[in-house]
């Protein structure tokens, strides 16, 4: 029932071109799940801010960037570890 709402009423998709994009995009068209829906390491990673936090460590705390950079992609290879991905 929601699209044909939408499509009734002009508020979503007639009277401003970003609403009418994002009631198309949210309310009409197919939407799809999220990569993190697929891969748990994945939603891990961003949920402990892996990599915004080598950011951090860079511009606050003076970590070189390489230094940072190596410490967050060998968290991220810890995290994928516990994830295996089985081969069909």
């Amino acid at each position: 029932p929601i699209p044909e709402i939408a499509k009734s009423d002009p508020f979503w998709l007639k009277e401003d071109p970003h609403r009418t994009a994002y009631g198309t995009l949210t309310l009409i068209t197919p939407t799809l799940p999220v990569y993190e829906a697929y891969n748990p390491a994945v939603a891990q990673i961003g949920a402990e801010n892996v990599f915004m936090s080598s950011v951090i460590d860079v511009m606050k705390n003076g970590v070189k960037p390489e230094d940072a950079a190596a410490k967050a992609f060998k968290r991220a290879e810890t995290i994928f570890a516990k994830y295996p991905i089985a081969s069909s």
